[in-house]
């Protein structure tokens, strides 16, 4: 009789323990007005997620051996951020035509997600009260910050208090989202004093707030505040040597900086190659720039980017400045095929190259008509890089645009991603082979065309 009690005994146990099921971390919501049919979420290291959305707009996802963290989740352009802890059951509602104000987190921690999401809307107040007091001096711009994380402060004892459970990696985070803005405008002050012709003499106590500054928290280095704070600290330790804004030298630092205190290798890459396209533009061709290249290319373990900066390379060692500009076609707005001499022979003339899948149509036309209006005596011409028989840009006037032809020869010299512009004087004679829109010396590279 005991043989068969004993299995029976094992069987039941066996069936108590398969009946209760262990609790999985869980995500999910609804998403009104969707712009995708999925969810992205990821910790932008080991883990990505892509949940598709069900017929009624909502979706789900259940993981076993999910760790506590920041994640990052997008739907269509947009993204925000949610802290999961295991065993965790997140809901999220939002709708995307209101993205950042409708979403609401429910379930699980809620709290922590809305505290988070609370701190970003306020952040961008706060962000406006700041910069309307950036030209006070720096005794004034510390008092200012002192009381708005005087405020910070109050608020995060508070949660503390309140949550009293909550984990030192959260509070962490917390203290990190609460003090970015006001951290970040620090920075970014100090490094606008650099610049100055003569620079202010900062507060003693300046720089204080950065003994609560960790920029070695590299699990955390997609979180945007966190990011921009490392990213403008870096930039303004170069600018306090003192090295000349328009010397190579200040790129070359800028390269070495990021290399030596980026640990996170994709936010790294982004970085070097960043500056030194920025440095590119910056110094419009200059040749001797070939440490801030060889640095470039030591440091960056991104072949995409690498490829991409050896097109720039090339692109502006195909048309220099005293060379002659080119023949190559255009398509007119009219649909009729007439050569680039057409519109700038016998006129000094601004070539601004836009390709429309990496320039906005609003940035491009604000600071066309700008120049347009500022510089009466030239002619602008704005070549459309795009296939579509209608793809002008908006908001500037039609005659000064034309499309760029499947086979044209201009595509010899546009083999980047980025858009560029040529300035030729009236006997067609380049006399800047490679700027761009963005360039802080463009008003005075125009200007110079028309003054010779």
């Amino acid at each position: 009789m005991t043989r068969y009690i004993l299995p029976l005994l094992l069987l039941i146990l066996v069936g108590c323990n398969g009946a209760k099921e262990e609790k999985l971390t869980s995500f999910g919501g609804k998403i009104i007005n969707p712009k995708s049919k999925f969810v992205l979420l990821t910790d932008h290291d080991k883990f990505t997620d892509t949940i598709p959305l069900k017929s009624d707009n909502t979706f789900n996802s259940r993981y076993k051996n999910l760790k506590e963290g920041l994640y990052f989740f997008q739907h269509g352009p947009e993204h925000q951020y949610v802290y999961i802890e295991p065993k965790d059951s997140i809901l999220i509602r939002l709708n995307t035509w209101d993205f950042d104000e409708s979403l609401v987190f429910s379930g699980d921690n809620a709290e922590k997600n809305n505290a988070l999401i609370e701190i970003f809307l306020d952040n961008e107040i706060d962000k406006k009260f700041l910069y309307e007091t950036f030209e006070l001096n720096s005794n004034l711009l510390k008092e200012k910050t002192d009381s708005l994380l005087q405020i910070k402060d109050t608020y995060y004892n508070s949660y503390k208090n309140n949550f009293p459970e909550t984990s030192e990696r959260f509070l962490s985070l917390l203290k990190i989202a609460l003090t970015h803005q006001p951290y970040i405008f620090l920075e970014k002050s100090a490094i606008k004093n650099c610049l100055k012709k003569t620079p202010e003499k900062l507060v003693d106590n300046y720089f204080d707030y950065r003994e609560n500054v960790n920029r070695s928290l590299d699990s955390i280095m997609f979180y945007y505040p966190y990011n921009q704070l490392v990213i403008s600290s870096i930039y303004n330790d170069v600018y306090q040597k003192g090295v000349s804004q328009n010397s190579e030298n200040i790129t070359l630092e800028l390269l070495n900086s990021i290399n030596s205190n980026i640990k996170d290798e994709q936010v790294r890459n982004r970085l070097l190659f960043n500056t030194t396209v920025k440095h590119f533009f910056s110094e419009t061709c200059n040749y001797n720039s070939q440490k801030t290249l060889y640095t470039f290319f030591k440091f960056s373990t991104s072949i995409d980017d690498k490829k991409e900066i050896q097109r720039l390379i090339n692109d502006t060692k195909k048309i220099k400045k005293g060379d002659q500009l080119p023949s190559f076609e255009l398509i007119a707005p009219t649909g009729e095929m007439v050569d680039v001499s057409k519109f700038s022979k016998g006129k000094k003339t601004v070539i601004y190259f836009k390709n429309h899948k990496f320039s906005s149509d609003e940035y491009v036309s604000s600071r066309i008509n700008h120049l347009i209006k500022t510089n009466p005596k030239i002619n602008f011409l704005i070549v459309n890089s795009c296939k579509n028989a209608s793809c002008f840009t908006k908001d500037i006037d039609i005659k000064n645009q034309v499309r760029l032809s499947e086979n044209s020869k201009a595509k010899e010299f546009l083999s980047s991603k980025f858009s560029r512009m040529i300035l030729v004087d009236e006997k067609g004679i380049v006399k800047n082979g490679y700027t761009s829109l963005s360039s802080e010396k463009l008003n005075d590279q125009i200007a110079n065309l028309e003054k010779h």
